[in-house]
């Protein structure tokens, strides 16, 4: 225990009569923690960063999580202590399956509370002193939940896994985080990343950068303001004020007013809610990694886009979002016989200051050259192309090329949409859209398709071509098959997870330029099938 000679109270605090320990005070007892060489702790205090952030927030709803490590259920845990000195203060914590109370919060809650309340395993709950109580259940029939908490005073709930229940038990819980006993409600759910489907994605889409998946670091922590007037997650609304979300659902919010709530003190705004996300931080857990070292190693071993998530606090890919290839499978790209078939394709992913300037020639199926640049302006893209498909005789109608920004450039010198060169536009309608979400899906699964089936080649001395950054060939296509991930959507479509996305799955800011010019080559296979294989401007889903 810590040695009270060095206690201290905050001077600013103690000339007003009250005890409130210091800075420097906090940051002794976590050292010592940090210090200590047996599992049990006696003075417990959050960490610096993460889960100082989460005690001190005072939203009415708090989500925290993102990334695993963080702290979490500790921080939830020791949340509602501030609290426990008043008799009536009741605190529920929730897991959907009971199960997972006893080896999650209840396990988790036995040595922080150990020393200041009296447990009892038959129903985990916690008895302290004051006669305050914190118990925790489950929520394994959903459609239970409000008749059991219908006309309950619950002031304080955490919920561990809040993704595990639906956006209706959410909200019927919320109606219950009410109190008579002198204390601010609170709310305060744990999660980890889910799918841009589920209604936690939608309900915390503000700070979530659609384009990568990862939590703004802007928005990381600030508090934003919700009316909900309807029975769906659309049917909410937001601002950064409850000024601004009144002046929205002014209409639902005067409907729905009782005049005679003022005689109590209370306006309109009361019917307006706080919400705050706080993202955890692996790093700020510091006495959890000094005690399992192993942790990250462990995550990181679950490859593919698991180990993303779970590191990186990626959001927007669903929990089958692994690479749509396997790596054996991957392999016959370059063990595969040539297949070629006479008919000579150019493909050229565009990028003129930014990443690589790329451009692959193929016999039918089978590449066998390729060259790359960078830095490369537009007069100089023109000219080498042209230089390009001088070298193999290929016609314009039988180029295609990115035409997503800066491959505009291409477009006039060779022809696009006049008979001559095919602008690939990842967003473009797929030949069959009650399949594919866009054109690139359709090119990714057709090049995933073809690679099991044997009818992909590369020319063997080219796999081991050095590119502008050290690498060969076959080293940056096999690092990119990991952003062959399919994305969970609302349609069902196949869809692809975007660039930005890709670029987090790299760890860099680089993009996959050789597997998009791989997969675009798909684009002459499709318009050979429709019939209209003589240019762009005959396409009809372009």
């Amino acid at each position: 225990m810590i040695d009270t000679k060095i206690y201290d109270l905050d001077i600013v605090f103690a000339s007003f009569g009250k005890e409130v320990y210091s800075n420097e005070y906090a940051n002794t007892i976590r050292e010592q923690n940090l210090s200590m060489t047996t599992e049990k702790i006696w003075n417990w205090i959050p960490q610096a960063g993460f889960q100082e952030k989460v005690l001190c927030n005072d939203a009415d709803i708090l989500i925290i999580g993102g990334r695993r490590g963080g702290g979490k259920s500790l921080s939830m845990l020791l949340a509602p202590l501030r609290n426990i000195s008043n008799p009536h203060f009741l605190c529920v914590g929730f897991r959907k399956e009971e199960a997972d109370i006893q080896r999650g919060l209840w396990a988790a809650s036995k040595p922080v509370y150990m020393s200041v309340g009296e447990s009892r395993e038959t129903d985990f709950s916690w008895k302290f002193s004051s006669g305050a109580t914190i118990r925790f259940e489950h929520l394994q029939n959903e459609q239970e939940v409000d008749r059991r908490f219908r006309g309950v005073e619950v002031p304080f709930m955490i919920i561990d896994e809040l993704t595990q229940i639906s956006f209706k038990t959410f909200f019927t819980l919320l109606a219950s985080n009410r109190n008579t006993v002198g204390i601010r409600n609170q709310f305060i759910g744990s999660c980890n990343p889910v799918d841009n489907t589920h209604w936690l994605y939608k309900f915390l889409s503000w700070y979530i950068d659609e384009e990568t998946g990862i939590i703004r670091s802007d928005r990381n922590g600030k508090k934003r303001y919700f009316f909900k007037y309807g029975d769906t997650i659309n049917e909410v609304m937001w601002g950064d004020s409850k000024e601004e979300v009144y002046k929205k659902a002014k209409q639902y919010i005067d409907s729905i007013w009782d005049e005679a709530n003022e005689e109590s003190g209370l306006t309109k705004y009361d019917l307006i809610n706080s919400l705050c996300f706080i993202e955890g931080e692996y790093s700020q857990n510091k006495i959890f990694i000094k005690r399992d070292p192993t942790y990250l190693g462990n995550l990181a071993q679950q490859g593919g886009v698991q180990s993303y998530k779970d590191i990186k606090g990626l959001w927007g890919i669903g929990e089958g979002g692994n690479c749509e290839i396997s790596a054996d499978d991957f392999q016959r790209l370059f063990t595969n016989t040539a297949q070629g078939t006479g008919k000579i394709y150019a493909i050229a992913d565009v990028a003129l200051t930014r990443d690589e300037f790329l451009i692959g020639a193929f016999d039918g199926n089978h590449l066998f050259d390729i060259e790359c640049f960078v830095n490369v302006g537009s007069e100089t893209a023109v000219t080498l192309v042209r230089k390009f498909l001088n070298k193999h005789h290929i016609r314009e109608e039988n180029f295609a090329f990115d035409s997503d920004g800066i491959g505009n450039y291409l477009k006039e010198p060779f022809h696009a949409g006049l008979g001559g060169s095919i602008p690939f536009n990842n967003n473009s309608a797929s030949s069959d859209n009650k399949i594919w979400y866009n054109l690139k899906a359709e090119c990714a699964e057709r090049f995933i398709l073809a690679i099991r089936e044997g009818n992909i080649s590369i020319e063997p001395e080219l796999q081991r071509r050095i590119m502008p950054d050290g690498k060969t060939l076959r080293e940056h296509l096999e690092e990119q098959r990991r952003v062959l991930v399919r994305k969970v959507n609302s349609t069902g479509k196949y869809q692809l997870i975007s660039k930005p996305e890709m670029k987090v799955l790299l760890g860099s800011k680089r993009s996959p330029d050789e597997i998009d010019m791989m997969l675009m080559q798909q684009i002459f296979k499709i318009n050979n099938k429709t019939g209209e294989f003589k240019g762009i401007g005959l396409l009809r889903f372009l």
